[in-house]
């Protein structure tokens, strides 16, 4: 398997919407399911760019729709997957070397024709939706599923490209497959596991070296600089790309970026270190010097709060019992008109690191063995400090296990 879908869970849950097979658009669902970049046409962010379909019979290979540019390179990440292309701007031609007698010019002219173009072949000026869904409606034939219900990531498709969709496929019916591709990537493979688990990793050590080095004086630039020479150090060998976000707040007000840390400063470190496209969440928090006694309580009662509401992370129980647990021990604790709109989220693949499903009030969604969720406590106190505890954590059937090692106590830089 090169993509990290799981076929089973697939076909159940499918079968559960009434849909003959899954039709991905967005960028990150095309690598989802099929391990490999979806090419410079993805760049756009239209439908159109590559689709991947994921059919509910599991008899069947996926199929993808790629750009000509990169689709050698798809066969070979992909070998299970059955692969059609489409013309996309970029123009590109085999060339013959070592070839004497001919110019190089003509050389590669003959490597166009080798191409066997028809005569009137000429590219769009980025790619054509219209050419795009003609190989989807072949794989579709070719499967036997010209007919069939699909499920569309609506929650990307632009709504201009979903008419044309439609239109270009009158014979199938379409309807929102974001919520069966939702619940199918809320459970994790061992492989995307393992990626979420390198990331809590190397953000611990991005963390440890800025606890080391930090001193008062520094900018919240030079601190971010610390964290990343951390990352780098500890990634390096690494043969998956590794990138890292940082939601940084310096004082006890959000201090500007050239301000510089001095003593008493808060600091609140909510770092994202995506590792494969994979994107790991946490947070930890520091004072330069000793904490004030408000902020050394505040960190409290982030803290109990924080066990409170992990005790309830429990396959079996919904996200909205944990929430509303979390939200009782604040109260408890004196914040009885405290109102966070979550506690937390899933992890994964995607453009931002809080996916769905979120640890809401509104949530009904029961927790499951093999979920990877980010349980914070963000207590932002203008005036005062912003804090945010966050860990990772694998659910098991026993519960959660932790994939950070770094305690979660208020700790002091400098």
């Amino acid at each position: 398997m090169t993509g990290f879908v799981d076929r089973q869970r697939a076909a159940q849950l499918m079968e559960g919407a009434g849909i003959g097979a899954l039709v991905l658009c967005a960028p990150e669902a095309f690598h989802y399911a099929t391990g490999a970049w979806i090419g410079p046409a993805g760049l756009f962010r239209r439908a159109g760019g590559g689709f991947v379909i994921i059919p509910a019979g599991q008899d069947l290979p996926i199929g993808v729709v790629v750009a000509d540019f990169n689709a050698a390179q798809l066969r070979l990440a992909a070998p299970e997957a059955i692969v059609r292309s489409h013309p996309i701007w970029i123009e590109s031609a085999p060339v013959e070397i070592g070839t004497h007698g001919l110019a190089l010019a003509e050389r590669i002219e003959a490597g166009l024709a080798s191409l066997g173009r028809a005569p009137d072949f000429s590219r769009p000026a980025t790619f054509d939706l219209a050419g795009s869904v003609r190989q989807l409606q072949a794989l579709l034939e070719e499967f036997g599923l010209e007919r069939a219900t699909l499920g569309i990531d609506l929650d990307f498709v632009p709504a201009a490209d979903f008419a044309a969709i439609q239109a270009l496929l009158p014979h199938c019916p379409m309807v929102d497959g974001s919520p069966v591709l939702d619940r199918l990537r809320a459970v994790k493979s061992q492989r995307e596991i393992d990626l979420l688990q390198q990331g809590i990793f190397l953000s611990e050590a991005g963390l440890e070296r800025l606890q080391v080095d930090a001193m008062a004086g520094m900018r919240q630039a030079d601190l971010i600089a610390l964290y990343r020479k951390g990352v780098a150090e500890a990634a390096a060998g690494l043969s998956h790309p590794v990138v890292t976000a940082e939601y940084v707040t310096l004082g006890a007000r959000a201090k500007g970026a050239d301000a510089r840390a001095v003593a008493g400063d808060p600091l609140k470190c909510d770092m994202v270190c995506t590792v494969g496209g994979y994107a790991s969440d946490m947070s930890r928090n520091f004072t330069f010097g000793p904490p004030s006694a408000d902020q050394a309580e505040l960190h409290a009662i982030a803290e109990r709060a924080f066990e409170d509401g992990l005790a309830a992370l429990m396959p079996g129980n919904t996200l909205a019992h944990v929430h509303r647990v979390t939200t009782e021990s604040l109260a408890r604790q004196g914040l009885r008109s405290f109102r966070r709109g979550h506690f937390g989220h899933s992890v994964g693949q995607s453009v931002f690191s809080e996916q769905w499903p979120f640890i809401a009030a509104d949530n009904d969604v029961v927790i499951e063995a093999g979920m990877v969720l980010a349980f914070e406590i963000p207590l932002y106190m203008d005036g005062l400090a912003s804090f945010n505890l966050e860990d990772q954590f694998l659910i098991t059937a026993d519960g959660p296990m932790p994939m950070n090692r770094m305690p979660r106590r208020l700790e002091r830089l400098g």
